[in-house]
């Protein structure tokens, strides 16, 4: 059983309130060192990677729905019941699941280690929330050892990038990183950083990528900034037989992620 007796808000003027209203900004986020999560698959999921819940907020005309499933994953954390319409208010769903939780964001390193070996993606100014948490959740599935993201990237804990990654967000290394600095020591470390160009120098199924690589991808609008192309060993360019102008950028990410784990894992079977 839960061992904190559940406390009951219903002013919108509380100060507990007051303080989840502040994680819808990036601001917010930054200042109190939490984010806003919703629903029982993103809550398992920070559990799972360690993450502390330091709040549960549940709708409270849905806490039957709910009560067992807190009662197993959730100990030694204030339970706050908000009338529904309260609820709505901090809710940033259309159709709120009635559970959400404030949980603290992992202190990052402030120079962490270059990783050994493995794929990273790299995000030039990447700004919509969808393609950011749609890579995450790419990478997680290859098992890439991290998404580092640039200057003008949209914040990863903004509530949309949350839903869209589906909990990878937990579980990727992420680094808030100027880009500028970081590729010369990327390459330094043995890394052949690939940047992607509608008319880059070669298809990307035709380039051997080896276990050090980092992929650089750009903004929606512009691609990647021409200042940081002069670091990149490579340009690659995705294939278009049937005519399009151009591709997403979360689904590039994946079709680079997904040839260099095709590459790794090598060999071909008869089907």
């Amino acid at each position: 059983m839960h061992n904190l007796k559940p406390i009951v808000l219903t002013s919108p003027h509380n100060d507990q309130v007051k303080r989840w209203r502040k994680l819808q900004s990036r601001k917010g986020r930054q200042t109190l060192g939490t984010l806003w999560i919703e629903g029982e698959h993103l809550l398992e999921e920070s559990v799972k990677a360690g993450w502390r819940v330091r709040a549960l907020i549940v709708d409270q005309e849905r806490e039957a729905e709910h009560r067992q499933w807190w009662e197993q994953r959730i100990k030694n954390v204030p339970v706050y019941f908000l009338p529904t319409r309260l609820y709505r208010t901090l809710a940033d769903t259309e159709t709120p699941q009635g559970i959400a939780a404030e949980v603290e964001i992992p202190k990052r390193e402030v120079d962490p280690a270059i990783p050994a070996d493995g794929v990273l993606l790299l995000l030039d100014a990447v700004q919509d929330p969808g393609n950011v948490g749609t890579m995450l959740r790419t990478a997680r599935a290859v098992g890439a050892t991290g998404v580092w993201l640039g200057k003008g990237t949209v914040d990863p804990y903004n509530p949309k990038v949350v839903r869209a990654a589906m909990g990878a967000l937990f579980h990727v290394p992420i680094r808030m990183i100027d880009l500028h600095e970081e590729l010369p020591r990327l390459r330094s470390a043995g890394y052949r950083v690939v940047g992607t160009h509608p008319r880059g120098d070669n298809v990307h199924f035709d380039v051997s990528y080896p276990g050090r690589t980092a992929f650089l991808l750009g903004n929606e609008g512009r691609g990647v900034d021409p200042e940081l192309m002069r670091w990149v060993d490579c340009k690659v360019s995705i294939p278009m037989p049937g005519g399009a102008e151009s591709l997403n950028v979360s689904v590039t990410a994946s079709l680079l992620l997904y040839e260099y784990l095709r590459q790794q894992r090598g060999g071909s079977l008869d089907c």
